[in-house]
């Protein structure tokens, strides 16, 4: 029985993807198949797909604070858009349902290794659930797992503000008022973030020919989706399964994505009039987090039929309320980045990458004064 989910469908990219055009769109699709086999089995495999995205957004966020090793001079200002792209390991790209404890789904076929969201375009593992039903064991549930997009980066666009104040220092922000985007929901990002000069505070400092500083950048990220799975979505044998709820049952389904991301760094770099050239050491960190509201059907061999198989059917629909709640800690760490700015006039082209588990480019354009 091959359940068509659509509990996780777009979310993730609505925001993201939609922005940044990745070809990938429903590739998160009938993760809710898995829904049919428990809470635990579901959040297990929803946590080892969508690992490396988070992994990988996290890193996208934690680019594009800087083109600059120097802040603003004082009142100085800059207006930036840009994207960063997060490169996916190959090690990320799959994995083995066998490594995963599963409790009640078992391998059916002899092939365990499954794409990751941004593993090969091609078909998962294929998956099953059994139980016994009036002493019969009984396939309740085959699927496979989702294939992968077949694009190994996470994108991130952002925009970023920054302000020179005084000693030095630089301002910078991140905003996204929350912005419905057709169909896919909505979503809003705000993130804050500093630089300081650190040429004042050493001796003879001023007289280096390259300048010093230290920033820090916080991003969070959230987009959230209506959801609308009724009981007739997931029933594929009406006349052996019983559906005791009312279509108000489902009412309230949604999915909320939250992301928060945050890095630290220190910079060295020499800034001329028309190029300027940084690079640095730091460290990042994220993390990615998926929740789903509400009450959605599945279905389930119905206890009642063995006692009373003339008056029950042998399945019947039942209940599970917020079924994901998935976590993931970015695999981030120590990293390297190095990067440019040219300017002419007041515009700019900046450009930069960084070295980390999970490498990322980041390339932008914008304005700025002093």
């Amino acid at each position: 029985m091959k359940l068509r989910y659509r509990l996780l469908t777009i979310v993730f990219l609505s925001g993201l993807f939609a922005l940044t055009s990745m070809p990938a769109q429903a590739q998160v699709g009938d993760i809710g198949d898995i829904l049919q086999s428990g809470r635990e089995d579901a959040n297990t495999l929803a946590r080892a797909y969508l690992e490396p995205f988070g992994s990988g957004f996290g890193a996208s966020l934690n680019t594009g604070w800087t083109n600059t090793a120097s802040p603003h001079s004082k009142f100085g200002f800059d207006l930036t858009v840009s994207s960063g792209l997060a490169i996916v390991p190959d090690a990320a790209k799959s994995f083995n349902v066998n490594d995963l404890g599963l409790k009640k789904l078992e391998l059916e076929g002899s092939d365990p290794v499954s794409p990751t969201i941004n593993g090969v375009d091609e078909t998962g593992a294929s998956l099953a659930y059994y139980e016994e039903i009036n002493n019969n064991r009984e396939k309740i549930l085959e699927f496979n797992m989702p294939e992968g997009s077949g694009f190994g980066y996470v994108p991130a666009p952002m925009i970023k503000a920054g302000v020179g104040l005084i000693k030095d220092t630089e301002l910078m922000v991140r905003y996204t008022p929350e912005t419905e985007i057709g169909d896919f929901g909505s979503f809003n990002l705000f993130g804050v973030g500093a630089k300081h000069g650190i040429n004042q505070w050493l001796p003879g400092g001023k007289m280096l020919p390259v300048n010093l500083s230290v920033m820090f950048g916080y991003t969070d990220m959230e987009v959230g989706s209506d959801l609308d799975l009724s009981a007739e979505d997931v029933i594929e044998e009406p006349s052996r399964t019983e559906n005791p709820y009312n279509a108000s049952q489902w009412d309230g389904q949604a999915v909320a994505l939250n992301t928060d991301a945050w890095t630290i760094n220190a910079l060295v770099g020499k800034s001329l009039p028309i190029i300027s050239v940084y690079a640095g050491v730091g460290y990042e960190a994220s993390s990615f987090n998926v929740k789903t509201a509400g009450s959605y059907p599945t279905v389930i061999p119905n206890e009642d039929y063995e006692s009373d198989p003339q008056n029950n059917e042998p399945l019947i629909v039942d209940a599970v309320d917020e079924p994901i709640d998935v976590s993931i800690d970015g695999d981030n760490g120590f990293r390297a980045l190095a990067g440019f700015r040219f300017r002419a006039a007041i515009f700019h082209i900046s450009g930069s990458y960084t070295l980390s588990n999970y490498s990322s480019y980041n390339l932008g354009v914008g304005i700025s004064f002093r």
